[in-house]
């Protein structure tokens, strides 16, 4: 992993939007920073991307789970996608299939706007903002 760093032009560092995680994260982009070729040599730095994954805004709301705009002061990096917390991750790995595949898949769509953005399209990040909920949505959670 230590050549794959050193050597890099581009990194993409992927977290969740948990204190640990981020903690590591940020020692990931200080060796980025200090000791791959770019650094040693004095060139452009090493372009970096934060991939937020496992997020979820219920919990984000709760105050369990860091909210996205914690993580970008910590690590202070642009944000390339969020990927929600979303069943379809485990569903798909347990069927040895890309959930990119999956196309009722929230993360799924997030993983596809985040390649988008990799390769220079302007896409609005989705799932970082709760949704306004129904009265329908209302009934239901009050009678669950």
């Amino acid at each position: 992993a230590y050549m794959a760093l050193y050597h890099a032009d581009e990194a993409i560092v992927v977290t969740n939007p948990e204190v640990s995680s981020v903690r590591d994260s940020d020692r990931i982009l200080g060796i980025l920073n200090s000791k791959s070729k770019r650094a040693e040599h004095g060139d452009e730095p090493v372009k970096q991307h934060l991939l937020l994954t496992r997020y979820d805004l219920d919990r984000v709301q709760r105050g369990e789970m860091l909210k996205l705009d914690d993580v970008l002061e910590i690590l202070a990096i642009p944000v390339l996608g969020v990927i929600p917390q979303c069943g379809s991750v485990l569903q798909a790995s347990n069927l040895g299939m890309p959930v990119v595949l999956d196309d009722k898949s929230k993360a799924g769509e997030a993983y596809k706007d985040a390649v988008a953005r990799l390769l220079g399209e302007d896409v609005e990040l989705r799932y970082v903002t709760p949704q306004k909920r129904g009265l329908v949505d209302w009934l239901l959670r009050r009678s669950a």
